[in-house]
């Protein structure tokens, strides 16, 4: 109950409102003019600057020219060597100011901007050593990933993505090189910190929701099977960025076979010698719906007794306390199915898939 000025033992201050002549009574009318009242101004821009191949300043303005916003990469229409430019802004005369790979400064008039430059569509293409070209689409992983997420709720997920994936020359050395090694499937995920805080929404929507399109025998079931849930589903990612969204390339293809067989300890030190990380529990839960979505079937991770055809995974970056987590799915259950052993376990039908992260400016 609101208090009144006796309860706080204060005085009440009397007004008195003064009485309005006709005359001011009809001035109070809309349809009387009045002089207009000045806006607040809206901030500007603040100046930048930076240095042309001379050393000289260029002084602009960080502000949207047509389509393109600030720190956009475009390319020059008919350029084969597809030599990244960054849009910086305008000067105050009108010129657009473009940033070179070398970090230089120059302008254009913005005719020519809107006439000779688009949008950077990054495609990187490299060969394995069996001679097979693998190509990633950066722009097309973000536009999935972002398909995936809208998909099936995780909309929080949305809100640490950067609006373009850019690469730092380190980054794009290791997508390269991962190219090469035949990794041709990404995915552009949030901060594990994010993922792990969703872990019980990652279960429900993408472990336990059926999939129209599947056949009976693959669809499925309300429930996924895990042994010691909390002990699972508490397990710790490591080897991740913290903090911040990366980008996950992975094989799409079957296990490595020289994964197969053997324990965690052994697989760490290969892992190790070839720069490749392991998966975590949230990376696979979304890998296995993404696939089974393109696939229509569970080609990507089911197990089998036939230890050449068997998907069965540990996941190497996953831990508990005392163990590693190992997933697949099982057919005879049609269930996700994730346990978790000791480093010293090993089986014949179970290996790892590799993955390797990149990171990603944010």
């Amino acid at each position: 109950m609101k208090k009144t000025p006796e309860q706080f033992n204060e005085p009440v201050e009397q007004n008195e409102s003064p009485i309005l002549t006709p005359s001011e009574i009809g001035a109070l009318s809309p349809r009387v003019p009045r002089r207009a009242e000045t806006l607040r101004e809206t901030p500007k821009p603040v100046e930048a600057r930076i240095l042309d191949e001379n050393g000289d300043p260029i002084a602009y303005l960080p502000e949207a020219v047509g389509e393109f916003s600030p720190d956009t990469q475009i390319i020059k229409k008919g350029d084969r060597v597809k030599r990244p430019l960054i849009f910086k802004g305008r000067t105050k005369d009108g010129k657009v100011v473009l940033e070179t790979e070398d970090g230089e400064g120059v302008t254009i008039a913005p005719r020519e901007l809107e006439a000779s430059y688009e949008r950077s569509r990054r495609v990187y293409s490299e060969r394995t050593k069996e001679g097979k070209e693998v190509k990633l689409d950066t722009e097309a992983v973000l536009k999935e990933s972002v398909g995936f997420y809208e998909a099936h709720d995780l909309k929080d997920f949305l809100k640490e993505l950067p609006k373009e994936i850019r690469l730092s020359t380190q980054s794009e050395a290791r997508l390269r090189e991962a190219l090469r090694e035949g990794f041709d499937s990404a995915m552009l995920l949030p901060s594990t910190e994010l993922q792990k805080g969703n872990i019980d929404k990652l279960l429900g929507e993408l472990a336990d929701k059926q999939l129209p399109g599947l056949q009976d025998a693959e669809q499925y079931s309300q429930a996924h099977y895990m042994y010691e849930p909390d002990t699972t589903k508490n397990a710790t990612a490591r080897n991740r960025p913290a903090r911040k969204a990366y980008l996950l390339l992975y094989q799409s293809g079957p296990l490595p076979e020289e994964t197969m067989g053997k324990t965690p300890t052994d697989l760490n030190q290969l892992f190790a010698q070839k720069k490749w990380n392991g998966l975590t529990l949230e990376e696979y839960l979304m890998l296995q719906r993404k696939e089974a979505e393109a696939r229509k079937n569970h080609d990507f991770d089911a197990y089998s007794d036939d230890a050449k055809k068997s998907k069965w995974m540990w996941l190497l970056d996953s831990r508990v306390p005392g163990g590693v987590v190992h997933a697949c799915w099982n057919p005879w259950s049609r269930r996700v199915w994730v346990v978790w052993r000791r480093p010293g376990f090993s089986d014949p039908r179970l290996g790892a898939r590799p993955a390797v992260v990149v990171e990603v400016e944010v």
